[in-house]
């Protein structure tokens, strides 16, 4: 924030003591200048198209590498020193978001990054915490038209809140991807009440923030 990362464990610089407790998101459709495709390394936390970047407040506290994923890993081979441009999603496709999880490779079937077959996917989970409060902000498809909620929609949702990014290359060998957390949540006061997970009565606070992730949250480094 303020354009200093945030060490693992420490307060943010924001009034009320807060916390991180979750950061995931889904990057899918990783693409050059030239619109070809970038396949990311297949893992536990990527397939070819698609890769979470997850850190929990659990690692601080166990100091667990293991308990999450911080960095893309690209297919063993690419050569990123001709890429001028990078371009990706934040958020699933819509061939992908609605599929059955118990069935889709890791990280597309963690229970916690996924809301129902009729939504599909939270594409982006932030969870802020302090003593006394918590704030939360879960970005996903809305406006879903299924038989039910354990039915896939049989057309994109009406809103998919699939947010395109596209990055020039700066100068040096740029390997860094970088969340501006305090882009995203310019004009958000922390507190429950202004939390976003697309619930009745949150319009004011998802509308500020579907607002900032069409600025420039993210940065190549």
């Amino acid at each position: 924030m303020g354009g200093k990362p945030i060490p693992c464990g420490s307060a943010l610089p924001m009034a009320g003591n807060w916390y991180l407790e979750h950061v995931k998101f889904y990057v899918s459709d990783l693409r050059d200048q030239n619109n070809n495709p970038l396949p990311f390394a297949v893992n536990n936390w990527q397939t070819e198209q698609s890769a979470l970047i997850s850190m929990e407040w659990n690692e601080c506290v166990n100091a667990s590498e293991q308990m999450g994923h911080h960095r893309l890993q690209l297919n063993p081979g690419l050569d990123l020193s001709a890429v001028e441009q990078l371009s990706f999603s934040l958020g699933l496709p819509y061939t992908t978001n609605h599929q059955d999880p118990l069935s889709q490779p890791s990280p597309l079937n963690l229970s916690s990054m996924f809301w129902t077959w009729q939504t599909g996917h939270k594409f982006m989970r932030l969870q802020l915490k302090s003593v006394s409060d918590s704030w939360a902000f879960h970005l996903g498809s809305t406006g879903c038209d299924s038989a039910s909620k354990v039915r896939p929609p049989e057309q994109p949702c009406q809103s998919p809140n699939l947010f395109e990014v596209s990055l020039k290359r700066p100068k040096g060998q740029a390997s860094t991807l970088v969340l501006h957390l305090d882009r995203l949540m310019a004009g958000i006061t922390p507190a429950r009440q202004n939390s976003c997970t697309f619930h009745p009565g949150e319009t004011t606070s998802c509308d500020r923030l579907l607002e900032n992730l069409g600025g420039a949250v993210f940065e190549w480094r």
